[in-house]
């Protein structure tokens, strides 16, 4: 991870190149300039809008998580992803698919809508 962060622009190895990412646990107590967000499916809205749901991968879908430790580690990786950059921030929400279930589209736009909501711009 140190060449991520140290070498020059034009070294593929570095951050200006975007070939290798850092996630929460690489980032975490630094600061970077700017910073992009994928957001997964492991965090999303309910239909209402009004609710978080939490979820994790397994086998070949999402799984609802009930246990309060885990769905404290998936909120503190988007604090930690959300609150790292000095200059700005760019976050992700990929579409959803009606071909692929782990991409629901209902639950790609209610993130969208929710961030729009809290002041998010669109590209």
């Amino acid at each position: 991870m140190a060449n991520w962060y140290l070498l020059p622009k034009g070294d593929i190895r570095s951050s200006y190149a975007l070939e290798v990412t850092a996630n929460e646990y690489t980032c975490q107590g630094l600061e970077l300039d700017y910073v992009g967000v994928c957001w997964g499916g492991d965090l999303i809205r309910n239909s209402d809008n009004d609710v978080w749901i939490y979820r994790q991968f397994r086998g070949s879908r999402w799984q609802a998580i009930q246990a309060n430790d885990t769905r404290s580690w998936i909120v503190n990786k988007y604090r930690v992803l959300l609150t790292r950059a000095r200059l700005g921030t760019m976050i992700w929400v990929p579409e959803g698919d009606v071909e692929d279930e782990t991409r629901a589209i209902k639950d790609l736009d209610a993130i969208a809508a929710f961030l729009k909501a809290a002041g998010a711009r669109p590209l």
